[in-house]
């Protein structure tokens, strides 16, 4: 199904939205591995095929780093903030409940500033929406 061209005036915005993440100042190679990550955990091959080119070609995120982003929290390979991006993207993604993402939200507060934890936020959350429409109507991997 081309859910986009069925609903465009719904679908479009959603595009819209995830090419001003990666227009924000937030750092893209952080967006591609929280992306890839909540790919990864909705089961969308389409994402996670998509984002892990983009990391290897365009970014120049060594492949082990992606190896091992499905057990970072085991790994040593990824630095503070990307460990906590990483758990915040498991916490809204698994969804979590509220007094753990008030928790992990504030060690947030301590590393990035307001503005990248609402673009990292609407980065988790697009790629969320992103990952369940490709499911659900359509994996475009095939």
């Amino acid at each position: 199904m081309d859910y986009a061209k069925i609903s465009p005036s719904i679908i479009s915005p959603l595009y819209k939205s995830y090419a001003e993440v990666h227009a924000s100042e937030l750092d893209q190679k952080l967006i591609l591995l929280v992306e890839t990550r909540v790919s990864q955990i909705n089961g969308c091959a389409y994402c996670c095929h998509l984002h892990a080119e983009a990391i290897r070609k365009d970014h120049g995120i060594e492949q082990v780093k992606l190896d091992k982003l499905p057990a970072w929290f085991n790994s040593s390979i990824y630095s503070p903030k990307e460990k906590l991006a990483l758990e915040w993207c498991e916490a809204l993604t698994t969804n979590i409940r509220q007094s753990t993402l008030d928790q992990i939200k504030e060690r947030l507060d301590t590393v990035f500033t307001e503005k990248e934890i609402v673009d990292l936020t609407a980065a988790i959350s697009l790629m969320n929406a992103l990952n369940r429409m490709a499911v659900s109507l359509g994996d475009r991997s095939e």
